[in-house]
């Protein structure tokens, strides 16, 4: 096997457990807890991947991680 190989192969399981995993959450979610999930990740797209606040405006989140995450 080449290395583009198992790039393709590496590729293709994260893909596959993506939508094993947007599957499984498909099923467990009713449709109206994806409606809420999907409305919050709309109007606040931006999320701090430390604490997960999540923010209107880019330029928000970068001013909260300068201001509660700058150590």
């Amino acid at each position: 096997m080449t290395n583009k190989d198992e790039l393709n192969n590496a590729a293709m399981t994260n893909k596959d457990e993506l939508n094993n995993a947007a599957n499984e959450s498909s099923i467990l979610e009713s449709p109206e807890e994806k409606k809420r999930r999907f409305l919050i990740e709309f109007e606040n797209p931006f999320k701090c991947d430390k604490c997960n606040e999540r923010f209107k405006k880019k330029k928000y989140l970068r001013e909260h991680k300068g201001e509660v995450h700058a150590y």
